[in-house]
């Protein structure tokens, strides 16, 4: 693997490096887009950004993919900018690659990069993130990302059985408009709508990141005094990172249900101890590879079978978003029932 300009940003157990670009795969003798040898295909794929775990393990799923495959992929860090992530589709149109992957970090603004993709008429694919069209006859071949509408639903389960169906919870939100936010977050309410014992008294953006989980968290527990509030939903690990040390910080574990979701061996290693009352887990590995399998399949001008699509016997469904193929890798709760379990240990 080749390294640009890169910085180490990953806990030490993955020790993947985070830089404005990878480029990873195969040497110069691999397949053709579209079949024969004499050209290797290269894939350019724009990533939300590296510095988050979730993102780190899903490059090394794309790193491992790439080379089994025998092709190029050109990760791009988007730094959780959209007029970043418009200006890497571009070079990767100038560049002529084969085809395109993105993992959008805001989904909307992305929709004119998009249909610049779709009139050059480049194979592409959105991966993790989901977008949505709005009307604006954006198209992609296939969309690679876990089940998030699970997540919340699951989510929403957790908090109504913590409290029994009734108290008082705060929600500390991830990006607003971020496919993940819309999707967890849409399904999570519902749950919650549907039972009128619980009442959602504050909720705010903690951008996914660990200072905002704990910056939304301190503002929450200074309004909401001890048997004010019963429990704080997390809708990612890494804000609860942040938030866990303010409420810890102020003593208020005991007075509160914490419940989470992303399945960081970190966060669930606090369950493990007692420190957090529910989370749940997804790979993010599985995107990585199916992600880069079917569009290296799809360039070499092989038929990707997108109804069974698996990674480490971890299965992942076939439906459909807005007419178009959506591979859905799977999302699992963890609790004090299987949080021992050697398959919920953590990434």
């Amino acid at each position: 693997m080749r390294v640009l300009g890169a910085k180490a940003t990953r806990r030490a157990s993955l020790a993947l490096v985070a830089a404005s670009a990878l480029l990873v795969g195969a040497c110069a003798s691999g397949t053709k887009a579209g079949g024969g040898s004499d050209k290797e295909i290269t894939i350019g794929w724009s990533v939300a950004y590296f510095d988050h775990p979730v993102y780190q393990l899903m490059m090394e799923g794309v790193k491992e993919e790439a080379a089994k495959q025998g092709v190029k992929v050109i990760l791009a860090d988007g730094k959780n900018d959209p007029a970043i992530q418009t200006q890497q589709i571009n070079n990767f149109l100038a560049q002529k690659v084969d085809g395109i992957i993105l993992t959008p970090a805001v989904s909307d603004p992305m929709i004119p990069a998009v249909k610049k993709v779709n009139a050059a008429k480049v194979p592409f694919a959105i991966v993790d993130r989901r977008m949505e069209t709005k009307g604006s006859g954006i198209k992609w071949d296939f969309l690679v990302s876990w089940d998030m509408v699970k997540s919340g639903t699951v989510g929403g389960e957790q908090v109504v059985k913590a409290l029994n169906g009734k108290g008082k919870i705060a929600v500390v939100e991830g990006t607003a408009g971020a496919g993940s936010t819309v999707d967890r977050g849409g399904a999570f309410y519902k749950v919650i709508a549907q039972n009128p014992g619980i009442e959602v008294v504050y909720k705010a953006d903690g951008n996914f990141t660990r200072s905002g989980g704990q910056q939304v968290t301190e503002a929450i527990l200074q309004r909401f005094p001890k048997g004010q509030l019963d429990a704080i939903y997390y809708m990612a690990d890494e804000m609860l990172f942040g938030g866990i040390q303010a409420i810890n910080n102020t003593g208020r574990r005991d007075s509160l249900k914490i419940i989470s979701c992303d399945g960081d061996k970190n966060a669930l290693d606090i369950l493990r101890k007692g420190g957090i009352d529910y989370d749940g887990i997804f790979f993010p590995k599985d995107e990585g590879v199916i992600g880069t399998r079917l569009m290296a399949q799809q360039l070499k001008g092989e038929k990707p079978d997108l109804a069974n699509q698996e990674f480490e016997g971890r299965k992942a469904a076939l439906v459909e978003h807005e007419g178009m193929p959506w591979v859905k890798p799977d999302f699992f709760g963890v609790d004090p029932s299987n949080m021992n379990d050697p398959m919920f240990v953590g990434w």
